[in-house]
């Protein structure tokens, strides 16, 4: 019986249409007398070298697959970063490289399989590092023993070291560059296995920062892996390019990217097509002041939104992998405390995984509209606005009046009335309150927006934003300094246009 899995994801990240077309369920394997044998040959070594019960049981769990598929790791971890105690699920769930082998193993298979049934062994058994007091060549034996004993089909090694023991020499494959090198080994009469060089889903999942692609390759040959036992060996091509972008070298980096410079790595990955490695963070001049600081931050923040609203509009230009990387290395690490995580989020997963491909088409292009902020605007150009949109009787009332102090603020500007000063920042004052006000309540408005209604929660997030940074500029005291009063009455224009178009969309 198949396993419940997601064919439309693996490993975190949207498979396109041309890679979950690639999978097939692999012809039925039953337990065999070797793989008896092969769980005592374990559990004899581990008692030998006075490993805890628990840990045998573990890797007597991991080994206790069907012959017909072995997966080769490096070793396991050690008793401090992994709970051995754990039932095997919750065990496997709470190690990165287990759950990345058993996602691998289930969308390889179209759920046919999972690490449950699938033989996963390591190089190392027993021994999370070169302090243990177990020798490699015991540990290399041992494999040896158990791959004697249990005759694979196919074995894919996912990891690189020289073995310590002659008939395991057989196994060894050239594993630089990331290669899926392919090899073949009869031990006598008419039995043959497959052996197949990948490299360690470790790399994928815990080291390889921002840097999709290394789950796109694995995901290739994990699906070539199983799709021997079916007779069928060929890499999909698109697994070479995949393996040239994991090439690209350049160090980890992890830090956090700021509150600007997200959005401008998600736009670009929206935006462009994937190329591996980003270079250097963009930086904002330390001597800028506060208020063009606050302008770039909108403009930025405005052209995030747009991509992500195209997006949500049905768009099939769009790569996987470039939404890979923006949901789950920009997305999903720098805005949890956006209104719209949970939808947005839900929304690059389900378009990813509705892309044709990997990489985006030749017409993949953001559609064209004015800029919002090259408009030129006049005070006669507004005709008043409409309730059509909003469901909150509130925040149409608090933008509404927002849009009135606004007004006041512009005509009186124009005109020469008494104590105009105070009177002038009285309004700015009170439409700035009214805005932060409107701000909370759009915020609680579309945090519970369906997902059907996503493109106007975004529209209406971008609309919003804006509204609170020109605020923010209005009330900076070097701007009312700095700024020439055509500026100033030009933000100000700006700023009510972007609330009639709040309460109108």
């Amino acid at each position: 019986m198949a396993d419940n899995h997601n064919h439309r994801i693996c490993l975190g990240i949207p498979v396109p249409l041309s890679v979950q077309a690639l999978p097939r369920a692999p012809p039925a394997s039953f337990h065999q007398q070797g793989d008896l044998n092969s769980l005592q040959a374990l559990k004899d070594f581990g008692k030998e070298f006075n490993i805890p019960c628990d840990e045998i049981d573990q890797a007597c769990n991991l080994a206790s697959g069907p012959a017909d598929m072995v997966v080769i790791l490096e070793r396991p971890k050690a008793r401090t970063s992994h709970k051995y105690g754990l039932p095997f699920p919750q065990f496997v769930g709470c190690c990165k490289s287990l759950w990345a082998v058993d996602d691998l193993i289930r969308f390889a298979t179209n759920g046919a399989r999972s690490i449950h049934t699938v033989t996963v062994l390591d190089a190392f058994s027993f021994k999370p590092d070169n302090k243990s007091h177990i020798p490699d060549e015991r540990c290399h034996q041992l494999l040896a023993d158990i791959l004697r004993a249990k005759k694979p089909k196919v074995v894919i090694r996912c990891h690189r070291d020289e073995y310590k023991d002659a008939w395991m020499k057989e196994f060894e494959l050239p594993g630089k560059e990331y290669k899926f090198v392919r090899t073949e080994f009869r031990a006598g009469g008419n039995h043959k296995t497959i052996i197949l060089q990948s490299f360690h889903p470790s790399l994928a999942v815990n080291n390889a920062a921002r840097r999709p692609e290394y789950r796109c390759l694995l995901i290739h040959h994990f699906i070539a892996a199983f799709a021997e036992l079916s007779g069928v060996s060929q890499l999909h091509e698109d697994a070479e390019e995949i393996r040239q972008l994991c090439m690209k070298k350049g160090k980890r980096d992890d830090q956090k990217l700021s509150s600007w410079n997200a959005p401008i790595y998600l736009t670009k990955a929206l935006k462009r097509r994937y190329g591996g490695l980003q270079g250097g963070y963009p930086v904002i001049f330390e001597e800028w002041p506060e208020y063009k600081v606050l302008r770039r931050e909108a403009k930025i923040l405005s052209t995030m939104y747009d991509w992500l609203e195209h997006l949500a509009g049905k768009s099939y230009t769009f790569g996987a992998l470039g939404i890979a990387e923006a949901v789950l290395f920009l997305w999903k690490e720098h805005f949890e405390t956006n209104p719209l995580y949970e939808q947005v989020t839900t929304l690059l997963l389900l378009r990813g995984s509705e892309q044709q491909g990997w990489f985006p088409s030749a017409n993949h292009s953001l559609p064209i509209t004015e800029e919002l902020s090259k408009l030129q605007i006049r005070s006669s150009d507004f005709p008043g606005w409409t309730t059509m949109g909003w469901y909150s009787p509130e925040i149409f009332e608090v933008s509404k009046r927002a849009v009135e102090c606004i007004s006041n603020t512009l005509a009186l500007e124009e005109g020469e009335a008494t104590g105009k000063t105070h009177l002038l920042h009285t309004y700015c004052q009170a439409a700035c309150d009214l805005i932060d006000k409107q701000d909370s309540l759009v915020d609680e408005y579309i945090r519970t927006s369906p997902l059907t209604q996503l493109s106007r929660a975004l529209k209406i997030q971008k609309l919003a934003t804006q509204c609170i940074i020109l605020a923010k500029i209005i009330k900076l005291e070097k701007y009312c300094l700095d700024e020439p009063k055509e500026k100033k009455h030009e933000d100000l224009t700006l700023l009510r246009f972007y609330l009639q178009q709040l309460i109108s969309v």
